[in-house]
């Protein structure tokens, strides 16, 4: 499960912030604590705030943004580490998961090509998480599956977290 925290709505100039993923098996419902991908980005050139998204941070928890900025690395080292905490296989393909994936998947994706580092995920294997909550419950005008957010709401490792408990709990929820 992959969650990120930018600076705007359009990967095309928007910045990535903070970008988190931890890996997770669906059926065995494990997640692996031991490796989990939590880095901040510096804004890299061509990349800029979207001032509506500035407001919106501005009535956020500020200490969220203040524990984004003093870890801020050069974005190219964030995302080839990422690339390589992910890893590349050929055989069995990485599952990019995020909610939504057509924000996450878009911006990732976007970083990579700017970088010039290849993309470990490919965009047939990506997951929305919660479309797959609705195809679970076989019902497409199901709201968003909700559980108790334990952490800081916008703080990608957290949001992260919660978005694989609630897979979990909407697997177990919705199982024929």
């Amino acid at each position: 499960m992959c969650d990120i925290e930018t600076g705007g709505t359009r990967p095309d100039h928007a910045p990535i912030l903070q970008i988190a993923a931890v890996k997770f098996n669906l059926a065995e419902k494990t997640v692996d604590t031991t490796s989990m991908f939590d880095r901040c980005l510096l804004i890299p050139p061509g990349r800029y705030w979207d001032e509506s998204t500035r407001q919106w941070w501005g009535e956020q928890k500020r200490s969220i943004l203040q524990d984004i900025y003093p870890r801020m690395e050069d974005p190219r080292t964030v995302m080839q580490a990422f690339a390589d905490w992910a890893g590349y296989s050929p055989i069995q393909p990485l599952r990019f998961w995020a909610k939504p994936t057509s924000f996450d998947f878009s911006f990732v994706a976007s970083y990579f090509t700017d970088f010039e580092i290849m993309n470990p995920f490919h965009f047939r294997f990506a997951t929305d998480m919660n479309s797959y909550i609705r195809g679970m419950a076989g019902d497409s005008s199901l709201p968003t599956f909700k559980t108790d957010f334990v952490g800081d709401a916008h703080n990608a490792i957290y949001d992260t977290i919660n978005q694989i408990d609630a897979v979990f709990k909407a697997t177990e929820h919705f199982k024929s």
